[in-house]
Parts: C-alpha cells; structure tokens; sequence
C-alpha cells in the first residue's frame, strides 16, 4: 500500500507528463489494435457475412449459349452440395459510364425466389418500376444517390436506369472489382432482357468450403464446360469464395498491416521515451529516493514505487486505446463497406483487445522494470551528494570563449552535448518518425497521385482506342491501313486467352510483338520473341519453384506444349496469376487462333473522339459511336427507292440503326458468325445488309474505359498517408512535450542562472529549441534516406499477395526533402511553443522557494 501510495504522489505532481505519457501508451494501443483486429479479423468476418447471408461458395458465369442444364444436375447430386441453382441475368460486359470506367454487370430478377440469395437491401425509395436499378453501396462514393438517373453505354447504346436503392453483399459488391452485381425489379427486369437478351449464373453452396478444390476439379472433368481466366471479356468464368474473400478483403488488409507496422512504432517512441522519463525521475528525486531508503525502504520497493507509476498510466492509456480502437474502426467503416461490401459489424472483439492489452502492458511492464533497477541500488549516503559516487571531470564541449556563433546557439550546442543520452533518444524518434513519413508519402505519390504505376501493375494495354474488327474482315489489311491513317503513331496486338499453364487456369495475354507495348513490363528477363518462350509473374514462378531458363507446361484444348521461362513480370490482374506468350508460340496449342483487336496509338496531342469519327467515315463499322442519318452506307449494303421521300428516308435510316443493333448484339452476346436482314414493302425489299460487308464490329476510347478503374487505390493510400502523417504530428508534440517539460523541471535552477546574468526568456527558448535541431535534423534525415532506400521492398512485401514482386516506386527528391524541412521546421516550432514555459521561472521564485 505504501508503494502505490508513492507512485500515485509521483503521478499527482507531474500530471502533464504522466497525461502526456498516457496518450502516448493510448494511441499505440489503439492502432495496435485497430490493425490487429482488422488483420487477423477480417476474412472471419467475411465468411461470417456470407454464411449470414447465404451467399455462394461457387459461381459460374455464361454469356450466350454456353449453359448446359447437366451443369445444375452434376451439383445437385453431388453429397458435398448443401445447395445449387441456375438464375437468368442480363450480362453486359464492359459497360461504361458516361464520365469514364467500365464495369462488367450482371442485372438481377430480384423477385425471383432464391435459394442462396448473398444480398439485402440497404436503403431504397420510390422511383418507376420499370426503371428501377438497385445499385451496390460502394456506388454512393462514386457521387450517386437515391433517386438519381444511372446511365451504362453497351454495345455503342446507353441504358438509363433510375437508382431505387443500394444492397449490400460479399458478392460482386466491392469497389476493387470490375465485376459488379445489380438487382431489379421484375418489371425493370424483364424490360432490359427484351432488349439485350440475357446469359446465366450457377450458383453453388457447399456443406464444407474445405471441399471446394476438389468439387470444382470434378466439375471441369466430368463436363465439357469451358471455364475462361477471369476477365471481362471470358463467355464462361468462375469465381470462389476464396477469389471473392481475396479480392474484396485486399484494400482492407493492405491498410492494417501499415497500421500494424506503424503501431510498432509507435510503442517503441513510448518505451524509449519511458525509459528517459524514469532515468529522469531517479536524477530530479535522488534525494527522495535516497530518504526512503534510510527509513527502511528496501530496494526493490524502491524500485516497484517506479514501475507502478507507468503501470498505472499503463493500464489507463491501454484502457482508453482499446475504447479509442472501437471509434477508430467505427471510422474506416466507410472503407470497409466500399471494399467488402457489407457493414462491418463485429460487435466487440474482446479476444483481441485482450491480446493488444496483454502484449502493450507486458512491454511496459518489462522496461520499467529494467529501467528503475537503478533506483534500487543509490545508496542513502550518494543520494545526498546527488549520486555523486566520487570527484568527476567531465571534458567541456563548445566552450564559450572559443566558439563562434550567436549566444543561444552555442548554449543550445553546450546543453546538446551534456544531454547526449537524450538528445540521441530524440534522434531515434525523429528517425522513426521521418521513416514513417516518408514511406507513406512515397507511397501516396505513387498510387495516389500519379496513377502510372498502378495502370501498369493491371496489367492491360492501356492505348488510346481499341478496335474490333468485324468476324470475317482479314486482320492484316485492317491493321495495315488503321497505322496508314493520319494522326496514328503506331498500332499493336494485345489480346487476353485463357490457357492452362502447369495445371492452373491464367489468363494469357498474346502479342505479335511486346515491344511496341507502353505500360506492360517485365522487372526481369525479357518478353517472348520465339514461339517456345513465355513469361510468368513472379508470384506463379516462387509457387512453382520455377526460374528464368525452366520449362513449363501450357495446355489448351487438349492440345500440350513445353515453353521456356524468357522472363518475369508482375501484375495485380487475377491476383498475379497472368502469363505473357507470343502469337506464334499461342499458335501451338491454339492452332485456329483469330486476332480480333488492334491497339491504336495516336500522336500526343490528337483528340480521341475527332479520330474515331474519322474512323468510323473511313470504315464500315457495324456498332458505330454517332449513327448519322446521313452517314453513306453504300450500293452494297442497302437498297432503297430511288423515288423514295425524306420522311420515307428517315424511317429507313431508322431502321438500318435498329437493324444494326440486333445484328451487334448476335455477334457480341451469341458468338454469331454472320448474319444478314432485309426489310420489305409493298412486296419490294428496300433495305438489306450482311455482317460480311463490315470491316470493324466497333471502336472504343480505350482512355476514357480506364479513366477511373484505380480510384480505389488512391483512395485507400491517400486514407493510409493521412493516418499516418496524422500519427506523426501527434508523436512530435507529444515527445518533445515530454522532453522539455522534464528539461525545465531538472534545470530550473540553471535557468534561474542565466536569467539573474540577463538572458531574456526569447534567449533561453531559442537555446532549448535550438539544442534539439541536431536531434531532428540528423533523425530525419536518417530516416528519410532509410525510407527512399528501402520503400521499395517493403512494399513488395506489402503487395505480395497480390502479384506485385518488385515495387518500383519512384522516389522524388524533391517531395522527400519537402517532407524533411516541413518536419524539422514543425519540430522547431512546437520546440519553441514549449520552451514558452521558461517565462514561469524567476529569479525571484528560486530564491524563495522552500
């Protein structure tokens, strides 16, 4: 009872350092545990919402005739299938808003009853029926609300839909995801299917997810179903749990982690920080500890009055950091939604406030128990000549007489140089500190602000128009006069197949040459130029235990080949699992391979729009951007009445629009080869055309597709380098509140001193001030180089489950060092600001003072 009776005197007297050490312990354990809970909590609580919500375990995805009834059949009779079913949706691949970016959707029957439903609506209000879209949350963030008018351009038609309400689901419900789940009402439903036509979605729910691996390889061997890679343009595609919880949980994880990492910090500027407050109690309270001591005091009674103080400020800062967690993750709940798709609803989570508890006060616990063993040994005799055990002649640094520079400096130089232990804990912190900074604001700059590396590590060619061309015009000779065309700089090949590669479904990306490509690369090796050669990402390399110079199997169609390993690269596209192939080396195992699209690059400067229109008067494209009601069509393609009105025109240029859009929609959505229409009146046919006579299916901005597919990722690094930078302010005011308020305490008698001789409070504020700008100078810039040298690995790290191998960051100089002076100048400022306490201290006071 004496013991605590001490610490809680220690505590009353000097409540500003013991609040201020309280809120360091605080924020550490909040972060701590935000990170910790998010980390280890988040893909438990994504199972526990599907199964909450009965979602799927299984998806497949056909467009057009794809679809075998035996499919469901095969689920259903399967003992490991709790539950199976086949639902009709309205599928629209590559969709695009107006403003920029594309979404494949699937369009729901939402009155249809369903046995694994996976989604609830959120919030709703009255709009038209037939118009009504149910829109997933995440959406809100892109600027839409209740009521608001949704426009989707397909196939070279808009789609207009008014936004009943936002669901919520761990399906297709993610901001991350280019695929994306809608929901209507069957009105709205059945409108939007007469006028596209619509595809299916097998949904399977497993007894035990253990079993999904071997449920899915069994599907695929005993049925001729053709599972594409993930990709926006796949006729059949598959989706597991395990790539739904992966992909919709990644943002999340990646933010926790950094939280995590940067806790880690945090407690470590506590315990040092610790460590100097109770090196600075046992010199200021010598005496004190000394007169216990001769009362009887044992030493380690001694020593436990000092470790219950920070025990004490301990619990109530863990405490306090646990109930501060909760609000944090209260906050990111935005994030959260947006990412997984539903609201985080975990409630309490007190296993793991109990492990941050546990482990934060065990740290504590440990180093103030190591750092007062000190206490325990003065002796009553040496704390009264002030733990002096003998006579000392300490060498005099920057002595006054001989050292240039103002007054306050060479004071501040002197007090530096006696105070090394402290000022050398204050340069560790800044290093930290500044380590921190730097690395999120490197990474802020790359994938916040310039999105160039972010649109490389996706892995897509991303040039400036895109064009299909119609099934039966010769590739060659259209590509050849595409690259003919004024204002176009070059013109390339890159497509997407699906090929089995060492028993893996990847998605395969053919050039005729990877050399003409801007924005896909290679970290090592270089790209396939024979047709035995083929990249893998790093990621499939390390599972495979492969290298550059290795053999490895692709597989399509039943048809096998060996390839050489030429090169590595690195991409976040279906989580790192992609290769690179030549076409001739495709040609292998894909023998009837067709090219189908060109990459169009235009001179800088050129407008997009201005030349697709060009295009489209140059051409015969099937699905053009603008139908002109004067566009030529040719003797070939149409037939009209020579003595035919313009009011009779008009309504055969209507039409011949009308007409284009079904033949556009066969071809995109039934795999039809060819097609032709005629119409006829009174007994004559004035209007006929054949796909045959088209040279391009349609043209597409390919800027403007991906204008805003990385929002999410710059919004999730901006949100962790504001977090960040938001840390670091606080640990600057915090430490150095600390510091000088223990630095006034100590050397009251000192300052006294100066101020009898003549100094002015503005003096002695620069002087204490000043004795830190070494500390944080060299600090920062320690720990600036430290974070520009090493930010790239430790986001490799970060990045790794996602595909990335080798981050390659770039480091601005100029940015870093901003960084740097804005840090020192704040530490010099916030330095002064609480060397302002100095003005409390008179001549007078200390001489009357008891």
């Amino acid at each position: 009872m004496p013991v605590f009776m001490i610490a809680m005197a220690n505590i009353k007297k000097k409540k500003g350092v013991a609040v201020s050490m309280g809120v360091l312990i605080l924020l550490a354990v909040a972060i701590f545990n935000v990170g910790l809970t998010l980390l280890a909590g988040i893909n438990r609580f994504y199972d526990m919402e599907n199964d909450r919500l009965n979602g799927a375990h299984y998806m497949v995805r056909f467009t057009g005739n794809e679809y075998r009834e035996e499919y469901l059949d095969l689920f259903l009779q399967d003992p490991r299938v709790e539950t199976a079913e086949t639902e009709e949706a309205v599928l629209m691949q590559m969709a695009s808003f107006p403003e920029g970016g594309i979404i494949t959707a699937n369009f729901l029957n939402m009155d249809i009853n369903r046995k694994i439903s996976g989604y609830f609506v959120a919030e709703q209000t009255e709009v038209p029926e037939d118009e009504a879209v149910y829109m997933p949350v995440f959406m809100k963030d892109l600027g839409y609300g209740l009521g608001d008018e949704l426009i989707l351009n397909y196939n070279k038609k808009d789609y207009h839909f008014r936004i009943a309400g936002f669901t919520q689901s761990t399906w297709l419900h993610s901001s991350v995801s280019s695929m994306v789940n809608f929901y209507m009402p069957e009105k709205a439903y059945e409108k939007l299917y007469e006028q596209q036509g619509g595809g299916y979605i097998l949904l399977v729910r497993l007894k035990d997810q253990a079993d999904l691996k071997g449920l899915t390889a069994d599907f695929k061997n005993s049925t001729d179903v053709n599972i594409e890679a993930i990709s926006m343009e796949a006729n059949a595609m598959e989706i597991t749990i395990d790539d739904m919880r992966n992909g919709t949980t990644m943002v999340v994880t990646i933010i926790s982690a950094v939280l995590f990492v940067f806790s880690f910090l945090m407690v470590l500027v506590a315990l040092i920080v610790m460590k100097f407050r109770i090196s600075n109690h046992i010199d200021s309270q010598m005496r004190n500890i000394g007169a216990l001591g001769a009362v009887g005091y044992t030493g380690r009674q001694i020593r436990w009055s000092v470790v219950l103080e920070f025990v004490i400020i301990g619990i109530l800062g863990t405490c306090l950091g646990i109930a501060l967690s909760y609000g944090i993750i209260a906050a990111l709940g935005g994030l959260i939604t947006s990412s997984v798709g539903v609201t985080w609803r975990s409630g309490g989570h007190i296993g793991f406030d109990m492990i941050s508890a546990a482990v934060i006060m065990a740290v504590v616990v440990f180093v103030a128990w190591r750092s007062a063993a000190a206490a325990a040994r003065i002796l009553p005799v040496e704390a009264l000549r002030g733990g002096i055990k003998s006579h000392s002649f300490k060498k005099e640094y920057f002595p006054l007489e001989r050292t240039r520079g103002s007054l306050s400096m060479v004071l501040g130089l002197k007090s530096m140089a006696f105070h090394r232990k402290m000022i050398l804990m204050v340069g560790v912190i800044f290093a930290g500190i500044a380590f921190a900074s730097a690395f999120s604001i490197i990474t802020w700059w790359n994938m916040g602000i310039n999105d160039d590396l972010v649109l490389k590590l996706t892995g897509y060619e991303i040039s400036d128009i895109m064009v299909y061309k119609a099934p039966h015009e010769n590739y060659e000779e259209l590509s050849e006069k595409v690259g003919a065309m004024e204002g176009v700089r070059k013109v390339s090949l890159y497509e997407m197949e699906s090929l089995t590669v060492e028993g893996e479904l990847l998605s395969c990306y053919v050039s005729d040459d990877f050399g003409k490509l801007e924005l896909v690369e290679v970290y090592e090796g270089d790209f396939p130029e024979y047709d035995n050669e083929i990249v893998i990402t790093g990621l499939l390399a390390r599972s495979w235990g492969k290298k550059i110079g290795d053999t490895i199997t692709v597989s399509a169609n039943g048809v096998s080949s060996e390839y050489v390993i030429c090169g590595l690269t690195q991409t976040m596209n279906n989580f790192g699992r992609i290769c690179f192939i030549h076409e001739t080396g495709l040609l292998r195992v894909e023998p009837y391979y067709e090219k189908s699209s060109i990459q169009v690059y235009l001179e800088p400067g050129l407008d997009i729009d201005t030349v697709i229109a060009a295009m489209e008067q140059k051409f015969r494209v099937l699905s053009p951007s603008v139908n002109d009601a004067v566009r030529e069509s040719g003797a070939e393609e149409t037939k009209t009445d020579a003595n035919a009105k313009p009011g009779r025109e008009e309504a055969l240029a209507a039409a011949r629009r009308k007409a284009e859009e079904k033949l556009t929609a066969l071809i995109s959505m039934y795999g039809v080869d060819s097609a032709q229409y005629a119409l006829m009146a009174d007994g004559e046919i004035v209007l006929s055309g054949d796909t045959n006579d088209y040279e391009i299916d349609r043209i597409e901005n390919n800027r403007r597709l991906f204008v805003t597919n990385v929002d999410s990722i710059a919004d999730s690094t901006r949100m962790m380098a504001a977090l960040i930078i938001t840390g670091t302010v606080l640990l600057v005011v915090l430490v150095l509140y600390m510091v000088i308020k223990s630095m006034l305490t100590r050397r009251r008698g000192e300052f006294g001193i100066y101020k009898a001789l003549g100094y002015t409070d503005r003096q002695l504020m620069e002087q204490i001030a000043i004795s830190f700008l070494p500390a944080s100078i060299g600090g920062t810039f320690a720990g600036s180089v430290a974070a520009c040298l090493s930010v790239n690995r430790m986001a490799s790290l970060l990045f790794e489950r996602l595909g990335v191998s080798e981050m390659n960051f770039v480091v601005e100089p100029w940015l870093i060092l901003l960084m740097a002076l804005a840090l020192v100048a704040f530490a010099f400022a916030v330095s002064m600001v609480l060397a302002g306490k100095i003005r409390g201290i008179t001549v007078y006071g200390l001489l009357t003072e008891e």
